[in-house]
């Protein structure tokens, strides 16, 4: 599948033995679908039903420990808050289990996505990387000063097409980032980079550690602190293709993107937006098809997520 929505296996999925398997239906999970993901289970596993025989129905199992969201107290700093909004993320784990627990609609009003969060602390099953960006985004609303925007990559490898996604942070000068990832590099990111192209940098080689090739990295606008907002957050205002633009406009978009984003809210920024636009056009401000900026040419849209 391919566009916006279904970059992250999150939305329009097939629920079949082919497709990927998403829980549209809630808790309880649905027998079927729960017996879909043993299959699949089975089917990767090299003891087959062996494995699944000798975990379902066993009382003996150890009690597996509930990860406890954090308690943020005022005389804690913004980075040891993050860490430890992090730590408790890391704690829920990466799920590799075939069947994304929780369904997420990117164009959904944010309060709608805070309702999810809430779901994920109280069923406390493991993430991916899209459901751990809502949840970071749940368990920062708090934290004010701190500037909230999603960064999202796609990277190539033997062919194939991948999609990673990440709450990117910006707080008192310096960029980090939060999330989940099966590589602990290509996650949660410190409070301690001085500019968002050390940033992305970063990333960037860090995917080229795993064999990956970044090709094309997409900034959203700031997500709003107000869990109750109706609004809908702006995945995609500014698309950079590492591949494609030099070092100097990497440089220059990203300086942009973060003078915006120290100066200026959402609405500003995306009205700004608006207004070059109708300067380069001697038109009127009008608001963009994507909503977003371009430094390089499109490609087409992949399927797997890491």
């Amino acid at each position: 599948s391919s566009g916006i929505n279904a970059e992250y296996g999150d939305d329009d999925a097939m629920t079949t033995e082919e497709g990927p398997l998403i829980n549209k239906e809630g808790f309880p999970v649905h027998p079927e679908l729960w017996n879909a993901m043993w299959r699949r289970a089975e089917g990767a596993h090299p003891l087959r039903k062996e494995m699944s025989k000798g975990i379902r129905g066993n009382l003996d199992l150890p009690q597996v420990p509930v990860p406890v969201p954090p308690t943020l107290r005022s005389s804690q700093g913004v980075p040891e808050k993050l860490a430890l909004i992090q730590k408790y993320m890391t704690e829920l784990q990466y799920d590799y289990t075939g069947l994304q627990f929780f369904e997420i609609r990117k164009n959904r009003p944010l309060c709608r996505l805070m309702d999810v969060a809430k779901t994920i602390i109280r069923e406390s099953l493991p993430i991916k990387c899209l459901e751990a960006v809502i949840l970071a985004i749940y368990l920062t609303s708090d934290l004010s000063g701190v500037n909230r925007f999603p960064i999202a990559f796609r990277s190539k490898f033997e062919g194939e097409t991948y999609k990673h996604i990440v709450l990117g942070v910006y707080y008192n000068g310096k960029f980090g980032a939060l999330g989940l990832s099966r590589r602990n590099t290509l996650m949660y990111k410190e409070l301690r980079f001085k500019t968002l192209v050390e940033l992305l940098h970063d990333y960037i080689s860090n995917n080229r550690d795993c064999s990956h090739t970044v090709d094309r990295i997409k900034l959203g606008l700031p997500v709003s602190h107000d869990k109750q907002s109706m609004e809908s957050i702006l995945w995609k205002y500014m698309v950079i293709r590492p591949g494609k633009a030099s070092e100097k406009e990497f440089t220059q978009h990203c300086d942009t993107f973060s003078r915006q984003l120290r100066g200026q809210t959402a609405h500003q920024m995306m009205y700004a937006k608006q207004c070059r636009e109708a300067n380069q056009s001697n038109g009127q401000p009008r608001p963009l098809s994507d909503g977003s900026d371009t430094v390089g040419t499109r490609g087409r849209q992949g399927k797997n997520s890491r």
